[in-house]
């Protein structure tokens, strides 16, 4: 008896405190829920914002193309060890329109393992070709490294219009609310990708555009200012833009003034385009693993893909990204050592198919006469 009477007021002091104890952790856990962030402790907390579906998030998700990556996870550009020409002209460029960059080295074709070689590779790959192959290739293995959804290839010989955040903005939301999707985009997409993930390869930089001849109707048509006139788009060859614009139905009337995105069938070049982690698991798998570089040509054998239909992209036409050509030897990594240069160099250089130009805009906001502006306020 005396034993249970002594617990009792231990018990009650007890009772008291923990009774204390749940009053303060209640008060700051109502403190906490209204002043800070919840996070999700299991998959099943995670939810996803109910207004994805809204105007006003895709217009927010489309400005993501004006951040230092234009929307992507990272923006990369490929340059031979011993183009440091090439390397300044590129690091000068991103940091005049806002961009960041980084430096993927290219691979001298002539150092590659010949037992790395893909096995239906053509027995007289030229060194160049092979090279140009490993160091793309080593891009997609680049994003498989990180925890990125996508990233942008550049080549390192690269222009694009001044206005270049514009055209992707809207490109973004024209791919948000896309026509020629196969599938209707995740939830996970809708949130956070501003060009949708449905894609293996976006391609912003190709030199020669065609269509399915089956699927000329699949193309997404809109209004865009920022294209050069559009007599650069008359007469060409047969996967020239003005015969790609025409095969979409456009009039020459409509040429310079509307782009087009529709499925990759024809392209050349890999001057700028993006990759998934899907298309970069794609590319390895078939170039790498399975060995089927049958061209050696990497573009080649990319549009040969997509004709198969192992692929799957999309491409802007006209290109949103252009090579930019000074002429002489320094338009090639192909030269010999000691090789002389000719050619009208950086300030003669012009692209493609572009209205302005990122170098030209560079140029004008670098320029400075500090003895003018100086004789100018001794006048005032």
């Amino acid at each position: 008896m005396w034993r249970t009477m002594k617990m009792l007021p231990l018990r009650a002091t007890v009772l008291s405190v923990l009774l204390v104890i749940s009053i303060v952790a209640l008060i700051f856990s109502s403190h906490k829920s209204v002043n800070s962030p919840s996070f999700a402790t299991s998959s099943k907390d995670v939810t996803v914002p109910e207004d994805i579906r809204s105007e006003a998030h895709q217009v927010s998700l489309a400005k993501h193309a004006r951040n230092a990556t234009l929307g992507f996870g990272e923006i990369v550009y490929i340059s031979m060890p011993d183009r440091t020409d090439r390397q300044d002209a590129m690091t000068l460029l991103a940091s005049s329109s806002g961009l960041k960059l980084k430096l993927l080295h290219g691979v001298n074709g002539t150092a590659v393992n010949p037992k790395t070689i893909p096995d239906e590779a053509p027995a007289d790959i030229r060194p160049s070709v092979l090279g140009c192959y490993r160091a793309h290739a080593n891009a997609w293995r680049y994003i498989l490294e990180t925890d990125l959804d996508s990233i942008l290839i550049f080549e390192d010989d690269l222009d694009w219009n001044p206005n270049i955040k514009d055209t992707l903005e809207t490109l973004s939301l024209q791919m948000q609310n896309s026509k020629i999707r196969v599938s209707e985009p995740s939830d996970y997409e809708r949130a956070n990708a501003p060009y949708g993930l449905d894609w293996d390869i976006l391609y912003l930089g190709s030199w020669r555009h065609g269509t399915h001849p089956d699927f000329q109707d699949v193309a997404m048509i809109w209004d865009d200012p920022d294209l050069p006139d559009g007599g650069v788009f008359r007469g060409g060859s047969k996967f020239s833009n003005g015969a790609a614009l025409r095969n979409f139905g456009l009039t020459e009337e409509e040429m310079g003034k509307k782009r087009v995105l529709s499925p990759s069938y024809y392209t050349l070049k890999t001057t700028a385009y993006a990759i998934t982690r899907l298309g970069a698991q794609r590319l390895l798998f078939l170039l790498s693993y399975v060995g089927n570089l049958k061209h050696g040509d990497i573009d080649q054998d990319i549009t040969r893909l997509f004709a198969e239909g192992k692929l799957r992209g999309y491409t802007l036409t006209p290109p949103a990204f252009s090579q930019f050509k000074v002429g002489g030897t320094k338009d090639s990594d192909n030269i010999k050592e000691g090789t002389t240069t000719s050619g009208k160099g950086n300030l003669g250089g012009h692209n493609y198919f572009l209205k302005g130009s990122a170098r030209q805009a560079m140029l004008d906001s670098l320029k400075v006469n500090n003895w003018d502006q100086y004789k100018k306020l001794k006048e005032d």
